[in-house]
């Protein structure tokens, strides 16, 4: 009796055990399951049940910590984590990286640094790891420098929001042009186009592109542009040129499209959008590209995509105009601005040269950060990030800045579930380098009527053409931005009209302007008379300057166009010196012109050279700049 009351109770307990044994499987198996209908608060039921009835489960705290990870559990997935790692410290030397990331997002730089050194020891040295190796030195270096980065002294003010802008729906992509009169931006808010599905959050109801006015120091209420720019998919990212007549936006789930949000351009013609056009499957893939810059001049645009072939989870590349004014092939900026984390959100400034941006792989303060490189000889420099308090434990994005400096960006500060957009105060040193802004109105000198014309820019030195702009064709009205550093003609073309051409010479340490500059344009007919603003001798000499070459090569190309044109070139001088002397000055100065253009193909008796000296001044001969302005070379069309 004895012996069979003991074989009973063992089969009890092997029963019990037996019982647990299945039972912690069961609850495994059943969060497995749970996983692959996409049911995680059931899944992290099941497996803290599996855990519970057997704490050495490793399988169970693995997939524990995987779920909490995918759902930004933070403080949970450490948990999880750390005890398989008591469990079984060899089972997935992932999760060291994982731990870390994890402290990463809560601030822990110390814990963090720990386990990324300890992923690091323990990660096979195989093909397969190559990657979160990659990953994980980018940690380690953030680790280190953003502990430094948050331990400096803020380096401007507090970031204010925009209260006439910002609405209880997220608000986001400011894009403020040139002068700091107009900004650009993105919002959910309801009133646009409004659009919702079953996936939109409560307050978002799509997509839509708004703009705002600087009256004074104060932003007007904001105003929903209009078809076809807005539509009922999402409509977002406008960035314009500097005139503000050309803008590429994105736009999402069109039919037709290349992929899931693609890059469109359109073209303001007087006050009216063109319709927008995609892109095409040279610069959009069938994966995202989204956030794109152009610069000022048109000819450039950076662009955020998540095309394979990157560096990280998106990147940011860039598509250059090519010598049939087509869009090239995009190439990604490479791996000092890229990294294997995200790049976002490019902003290419007035000078052409510095790019803001936002990342979360560079080192930061937490989140998404701004940082800014500039391009020079040829690269991109090592992105610095913009410090405290433009950037914040918050995600910090969409950074824009005029050419007067007047700076703008959205953030997540004061909700992590929404972004506002806010005014940047930015120290000169984190500024782009100075630009000077022409604008005006070109229009016919004798009805006053606007004119649309081509206004190009070109290097008055090397006589390279950077960029063709043109006026509106309903008001007439031009801009044109003008980085320092180099010396320019700004000249303005349109059919049946005299050329126009003005100097600007602007050194390295020009500061900010804005020059105010009207295009009268003479129509061709006999007896017009223009002066040609750019053609410079030596003092006291006849020999061509050659930057008076750009100008003179457009008075060449005007009168091929123009086969029954004859010309008058008529030198002009001031009265310093012999009246004798200023008048054989004056001749030999006009005939140098006529015969740079006989060299350049045009014929001789088209051509007539006539030298006024001092007699024909057209400004005041006791000023600098009186003087300046009656030292000139004009022509007269004498026969047409």
């Amino acid at each position: 009796m004895q012996i069979r009351r003991i074989s009973y109770y063992f089969a009890l307990l092997f029963f019990a055990f037996t019982s647990l044994s299945q039972a912690h499987k069961d609850a495994y198996r059943q969060g497995m399951q749970a996983i692959k209908f996409e049911k995680y608060e059931t899944a992290i039921e099941k497996f803290k049940e599996a855990v519970r009835l057997n704490p050495q489960y490793a399988d169970a705290w693995y997939y524990l910590g995987k779920t909490y990870d995918f759902l930004n559990r933070t403080d949970e997935t450490i948990m999880a984590y750390r005890n398989l790692e008591k469990v079984n410290s060899e089972y997935n030397t992932g999760i060291y990286y994982d731990i870390a990331k994890s402290y990463i997002e809560l601030d822990n730089l110390r814990s963090a640094r720990i386990y990324i050194k300890r992923y690091l020891e323990k990660a096979p040295k195989s093909p397969k790891s190559a990657k979160l190796i990659h990953l994980a030195m980018n940690r380690l270096n953030y680790v280190d420098i953003s502990a430094e980065l948050r331990d400096a002294e803020p380096n401007t003010s507090e970031p204010t929001p925009i209260a006439s802008l910002n609405s209880i729906s997220g608000d986001f992509m400011p894009q403020v042009n040139p002068t700091g009169t107009r900004l650009y931006f993105t919002s959910v808010r309801k009133g646009g186009f409004d659009f919702k599905d079953e996936n939109s959050a409560e307050l978002d109801f799509g997509e839509d592109i708004y703009f705002s006015n600087l009256n004074g120091d104060q932003w007007s209420a904001p105003e929903l542009l209009p078809k076809p720019i807005n539509s009922m998919s999402n409509d977002f990212g406008s960035s314009f040129t500097g005139d503000g007549q050309s803008m590429v936006f994105v736009r999402c789930d069109e039919t037709g499209a290349i992929g899931s949000c693609d890059l469109y351009i359109t073209q303001l013609n007087g006050n009216t959008w063109s319709v927008p056009q995609n892109m095409g499957n040279v610069v959009n893939t069938d994966k995202w590209e989204s956030q794109p810059t152009i610069n000022s001049d048109g000819n450039r645009i950076i662009f955020t995509s998540l095309r394979s072939g990157g560096y990280g989870a998106s990147d940011l590349y860039m598509i250059e105009k090519n010598h049939l004014g087509l869009w090239g092939t995009p190439q990604n900026l490479g791996s000092i601005v890229n990294t294997p984390l995200s790049e976002n959100s490019p902003f290419l400034a007035a000078d052409g040269k510095t790019l803001y941006f936002s990342s979360t792989g560079h080192p930061g303060m937490g989140g998404a950060d701004i940082f800014y490189t500039v391009f020079e000889n040829g690269k991109w420099s090592t992105p610095e990030n913009l410090g405290r308090p433009v950037n914040s434990r918050g995600n910090d994005t969409n950074f824009s800045i005029s050419a007067s400096g007047n700076a703008y960006m959205a953030s997540s500060r004061l909700d992590e579930d929404n972004y506002d957009i806010f005014k940047v105060e930015l120290p000169d040193e984190l500024k782009p380098k100075p630009t000077i802004i022409v604008q005006g109105i070109v229009s016919n000198s004798e009805s006053n009527e606007p004119l649309s014309a081509l206004v190009l820019i070109e290097d008055l030195n090397s006589g390279e053409l950077i960029a063709t702009n043109k006026s509106n064709e309903e008001t007439g009205e031009y801009l044109v931005v003008l980085p320092a550093g180099r010396d320019y003609s700004v000249s303005a073309n349109a059919h049946g009209f005299f050329f126009y051409s003005q100097s600007f010479e602007l050194p390295k340490d020009a500061v900010y302007a804005e020059i105010a500059n009207d295009i009268p344009l003479e129509p061709i007919k006999k007896g017009t008379k223009v002066v040609l603003n750019n053609i410079f001798f030596e003092t006291g000499k006849a020999e061509l300057k050659p930057i008076s070459y750009v100008e003179l090569n457009k008075a060449v190309t005007l009168m091929k166009e123009n086969k029954t044109m004859v010309i008058e070139v008529g030198g002009h001088t001031d009265s310093q010196g012999a009246d004798a002397t200023n008048l054989n000055l004056s001749q030999r100065r006009a005939q140098s012109v006529v015969e740079y253009m006989v060299l350049a193909g045009i014929e001789r008796e088209r051509l007539i050279a006539k030298g006024y000296g001092e007699t024909v001044p057209i400004a005041d001969n006791t000023t600098k700049e009186g003087r300046a302005k009656n030292r000139r070379t004009e022509f007269v069309i004498t026969e047409f």
